[in-house]
């Protein structure tokens, strides 16, 4: 997996603010919420959180 910074701000070129914005919301709301971590268990975050009852809300896009 390819870090933040590797995937919006070195492998693409942004015509705009909001684009890059836009492109940022859905990063972290993919990695939140699909990205299975290893330290987690193979669980996402969102799971993490979930099982463990906090009410963290995580960016959407």
């Amino acid at each position: 997996m390819r870090t933040l910074k590797e995937e919006l701000r070195r492998l693409c070129e942004w015509t705009s603010t909001l684009e890059l914005k836009r492109a940022l919301a859905a990063w972290v709301s993919w990695y939140n919420t699909r990205y299975w971590h290893l330290a987690l268990g193979y669980r996402t975050p969102c799971r993490v959180e979930q099982q463990l009852g906090h009410s963290t809300q995580f960016v959407t896009a």
